[in-house]
């Protein structure tokens, strides 16, 4: 099943391109690379420098989908293990 909009929650992240549009800290805001790793609280950015760890409740995040579209998503909802979190009904 591709990932779209209304199922990206239900899916796996990693290696999908992401950018932190708003933060809690405004030191994230900007950070953008592919997703390498997520744990239930954090996703890891690769970026040039070095992987970057940005906490999910705290932070909005701009997804890009493989087919190219764009969807923001509230890091609250992402709060959970990823093996727990593509098994939530929404």
């Amino acid at each position: 099943m591709p990932i779209t909009k209304r199922n990206v929650l239900r899916h796996e992240l990693i290696g999908l391109e992401a950018r932190v549009v708003n933060s809690s800290d405004p030191n994230l805001i900007g950070i953008s690379g592919t997703i390498i790793d997520e744990t239930r609280n954090m996703l890891v950015i690769e970026q040039m420098e070095r992987p970057k760890m940005v906490p999910k409740a705290n932070s909005i995040f701009r997804i890009t989908l493989p087919s190219g579209e764009e969807v923001e998503i509230e890091g609250a909802k992402l709060v959970a293990r990823p093996e727990e979190r593509v098994k939530k009904r929404r």
